[in-house]
């Protein structure tokens, strides 16, 4: 991974390259006995009680134990596929009476249960959990994830030694030899993972559209993919990727690999003059190592527990990297909460602060048409649209799309990594098994919006409804039945019978209900706050602030 940055860094110092060539005071007055006395201050008058926010969504209602409705603000065929997400989780009672100390210990309804409690930059232990209603056991008789700085290269080495029973990813490095080192254990599969530089539109001022076109021009995106990643990433000029419908390779051209365009578009930005002493400043989490300084450009690394805070509090001060993976499978979620300008953080992932009229107006009339046919297709030009917005406003710097690349040792069996770049844990056959992540940032379903918290997530909770890790198709799971009569405006979700948390308690309708409103309650800063914006009631629980 490494020198796919140091790549990066050069083509940005080409750039800059190329475009060089074209206290008290003494004498106060002193108040005397002769002087009128001041007159006393009216008391102030006491500030107004801030209104108290609703907590809860006027579009869920408890039917009866195992019976609840939602009701949206527009028709969405496609809310059942967001069921899959971990945000939609139910929690149990123990969640509300201290959300923090949860953390620790987190109590699911999944195949896994935490063994102990989680033991930070250091590992997380699961076994399984004996009372899993769902339709596989696993198999596995535990599951520890070690954490690791740098799980790309650390965890890779470690799976080499079998000190690691899989490494998710092997490094670009490391992928030409991986498949003769590794043989029938080593395996590619399509992915929807994305990788990006986002410009922070608050700062559009210091970076404007002539500097943000000429950087995305400087990038050799298909030399990095073929000769750092040996072939095993997909260069993309595209904000969705190419396995999901509506999918286009080459969407405009100012992010396209452009020398002379590059040279051309920071001329009309000013070029080094304009640029002046300010520096380019480009953010990294430490997974990333550079250490390479130069006059225009430094680069600033951050621990990931550290970098997405900064990110929520708009303290990043340039380009910074992040990447994202799917949450359900549909275009519409690498739009609506990449950009949307009701996506912002920290309820959500609009990281760059992003705000278009133009796209959010395509994103409604592109679910609009969905829920009048039920049809993706009829949905796929508006989703076009709002992309191509991205595009001309050059909101992001698009890297790669991701491909899955793993390799396992010999003490398991049945190995797969899915669309949504999760592993089979549930699958798998074998004994006491090691996965390598980074330090999580969170480990509760509504906090938790990153790789490394759902990694674990995944196996320790259940969902309404999931995709079978070899077709992607969405079946229920806990959901006995989700169903909708009116287009997608209102859904009746019935839980099926025999949940249970891994403490006992029952999984009921109230399970979920509870959850969602916690999760949607605007004081609660819950990083997947914004994926309950298409259920009623979510615009009063968080209205806009002073500074909108």
């Amino acid at each position: 991974m490494r020198s796919y940055w140091l790549r990066l860094v050069a083509v940005f110092l080409a750039l800059t390259l190329v475009a060089a060539a074209c206290g008290g005071d003494d004498d106060a007055p002193v108040a005397t006995g002769d002087e009128p006395a001041a007159e006393e201050p009216a008391p102030e008058e006491p500030a107004p009680e801030e209104p108290m926010l609703p907590t809860e969504l006027t579009g869920l209602t408890v039917v009866d134990d195992k019976t609840f409705t939602v009701s949206l603000t527009e028709a969405d065929p496609e809310f059942p596929l967001r069921l899959s997400y971990t945000g939609f989780a139910p929690l149990p009672s123990a969640f509300y009476d201290d959300p923090v100390a949860f953390e620790e210990s987190p109590i699911g309804n999944g195949p896994f249960m935490l063994d102990g409690y989680w033991e930070h930059d250091v590992q997380v232990r699961l076994v399984p959990n004996p009372n899993y209603a769902g339709p596989v056991q696993p198999q596995l008789s535990s599951l520890t994830f070690n954490i690791y700085e740098d799980v790309s290269t650390t965890g890779y080495l470690d799976t080499q030694a079998g000190v690691v029973d899989v490494s998710e990813t092997v490094p670009g490095d490391a992928a030409a030899t991986a498949p003769d080192e590794f043989g029938d254990r080593y395996a590619e599969s399509p992915a929807t993972s994305f990788y990006y530089y986002g410009f922070p539109s608050y700062l559009n001022d210091q970076y404007p559209l002539d500097l943000r076109r000429a950087l995305s021009m400087s990038v050799d995106r298909e030399l990095i993919s073929q000769v750092i990643f040996d072939g095993t990433t997909l260069p993309s000029n595209a904000a969705v990727p190419p396995s999901l419908a509506g999918s286009r390779t080459d969407v405009c051209g100012n992010w396209n690999y452009d020398p002379a365009g590059a040279q051309a578009a920071f001329a009309a930005y000013g070029g080094l003059e304009a640029l002046g002493d300010q520096q380019l400043i480009v953010w990294h989490n430490t997974s990333e190592t550079l250490g390479i300084s130069i006059d225009n450009i430094s680069f600033e690394n951050l621990e990931f527990s550290e970098y997405l805070p900064l990110l929520d509090e708009q303290g990043v001060t340039g380009p910074f990297r992040l990447g994202w993976g799917a949450d359900y499978l549909s275009p519409l979620n690498f739009l609506e909460p990449l950009y949307a300008s009701y996506s912002q953080r920290p309820v959500s992932s609009n990281s760059s602060f992003y705000d278009s009229e133009v796209f959010d107006q395509a994103l409604a009339d592109g679910k609009a048409a969905f829920a009048a046919s039920s049809d993706l297709n009829d949905a796929i030009p508006f989703y076009q649209a709002a992309e191509n917005d991205i595009c001309e406003n050059v909101a992001i710097l698009p890297i790669h799309f991701g491909k899955n690349t793993y390799a396992w040792t010999d003490n398991i069996d049945n190995v797969f990594k899915n669309a949504l770049g999760n592993m089979n844990w549930d699958e798998m056959v074998g004994g006491d098994v090691t996965g390598a992540i980074g330090e999580p940032e969170h480990l509760a379903p509504p906090l938790s919006n990153e790789s490394e918290g759902i990694e674990v997530l995944e196996a320790v909770f259940s969902q309404l409804v999931e995709y079978d890790h070899r077709t992607s198709e969405p079946g229920n799971v806990v959901a006995e039945s989700v169903t909708t009569d009116d287009g997608g405006k209102t859904w009746t979700i019935v839980v099926a019978d025999g949940w249970t948390f891994h403490n006992g308690e029952a999984v009921t309708a109230s399970s979920f209900v509870d959850a969602w409103n916690w999760t949607a309650t605007g004081a609660n800063a819950a990083a997947n706050n914004g994926f309950f914006g298409v259920v009623d009631g979510w615009d009063d629980m968080n209205p806009p602030s002073d500074e909108g």
